[in-house]
């Protein structure tokens, strides 16, 4: 009997013993974890920066060209004068943000390119007429900033496309849409307001433009006049548009003035004196089509009149029309028709047309054949396919 109650009273002992440790053990408490929430005020593919009421999103693409055949901008040729592929490897990397204020919503874009492209490299003879003597390709690496901009309620400033080109929008959805001269020049600084309240909308840019300058050939101290359109004082380039949209039918105009005064070099005399450009554009959508029609009209001597031909002195008209058609929700058919009135020179024709497949989500395959008239009356034909990984 002694025996059994030393045993449960050691047992016992032994219980309180246990009891007394499990309570002096300290339970930490667990790490808050704050989970990525999407962010539906700002679009597809925004979600909240932990810890910020900032929106973000990354996306981009990476893409490669095959180019053949002798139009701009398709093949190349080696320096025998035999035509052979153009390629370009590209990978797009894309940033936005976004975050609602008091001023309206406030934005950022950044858009970077890296690619490995296939350019034509023409070696020049000395000597005065500075007569080239073969031309041929190299294949380079290069990279660019192509948009950093920062948008408050409409107002942007920074890197961007010129609001003569981006306000009544690009060609057609087709890869070569600028082989007749195109609709507007591309990269600028600039500093914009747009006014959209819904229907109607309506802006104003101040803007920079690209190079302006004369470079020395050193073959023969002969000045090549690369003069881009950039301004030539402190006042800006100016671009003013108006649209209205009522869903199935668009329409918008845009003006723009080159600045520029008389641009002359002393070797080569009057290259640029500014000008006026102008276009309207319309749009028809109507499920499964759509289509647009472009009229463009300007001063030579205006770097906004990329259409231009002839003297300096002339003005260019010219007009481009695409449309779209999609056969299924994977294959889409596109074309686009530029026109460019000549000046003297032989006017220009361009056509464009593809196939945009998408073989899964996310994923194009694109061939396109292009044809070209140019000013000389030559009928050149190419054609690019491409490959595109969105994300």
């Amino acid at each position: 009997m002694k025996i059994k109650s030393l045993l449960l009273g050691s047992a016992a002992a032994m219980m309180a013993v246990s009891t007394a440790q499990a309570a002096d053990i300290i339970i930490p408490e667990p790490e808050v974890v704050e989970y990525v929430r999407v962010c539906d005020a700002a679009g597809t593919g925004f979600f909240y920066i932990p810890g910020t009421e900032t929106c973000l999103r990354i996306h981009g693409y990476v893409r490669y060209d095959i180019g053949f055949g002798d139009a701009p901008q398709t093949g190349v040729t080696d320096a025998t004068g035999n035509e052979t592929w153009r390629k370009r490897a590209r990978a797009s990397f894309r940033v936005s943000t976004w975050a609602d204020t008091e001023l309206g919503p406030l934005r950022t874009y950044v858009e970077t390119r890296w690619q490995r492209d296939t350019n034509t490299v023409t070696v020049v003879a000395p000597g005065a007429a500075a007569t080239p003597v073969f031309t041929g390709y190299e294949n380079a690496g290069e990279f660019e900033i192509n948009f950093a901009y920062i948008d408050l309620a409409g107002l942007r400033i920074g890197k961007d496309e010129s609001f003569f080109t981006t306000f009544t929008g690009y060609g057609g959805a087709v890869i070569n849409d600028t082989t007749a001269g195109g609709y507007g020049p591309f990269d600028t600084n600039l500093i914009s307001y747009t006014f959209n309240s819904g229907a109607f909308s309506a802006g104003v840019s101040l803007e920079q433009g690209s190079s302006n300058y004369f470079t020395d050939n050193t073959f023969g101290g002969v000045y090549d006049a690369h003069i881009g359109w950039g301004i030539d004082d402190y006042v800006p380039h100016i671009v003013a548009g108006a649209g209205y949209d009522s869903g199935a039918f668009q329409i918008r105009g845009v003006l723009g003035y080159d600045t520029r005064n008389n641009v002359v070099s002393p070797q080569l005399g009057l290259l640029r004196q500014g000008g006026w450009s102008g276009k309207i554009r319309g749009d028809v959508s109507f499920d499964p089509f759509s289509a647009f029609l472009m009229v463009m009209y300007g001063e030579n001597s205006s770097a906004y009149t990329t259409w231009a031909n002839g003297p300096v002195t002339a003005e260019t008209l010219s007009i481009i029309g695409g449309a779209s058609f999609d056969f299924t929700d994977q294959a889409t058919f596109n074309t686009q028709v530029q026109w460019a009135e000549g000046n003297g020179i032989g006017d220009e024709w361009a056509v464009a047309a593809n196939i945009n497949y998408e073989i899964t989500d996310g994923f194009i395959v694109r061939p396109e054949v292009v044809y070209y008239n140019n000013n000389a009356g030559n009928d050149v034909f190419g054609g690019t396919l491409r490959f595109q990984r969105s994300f």
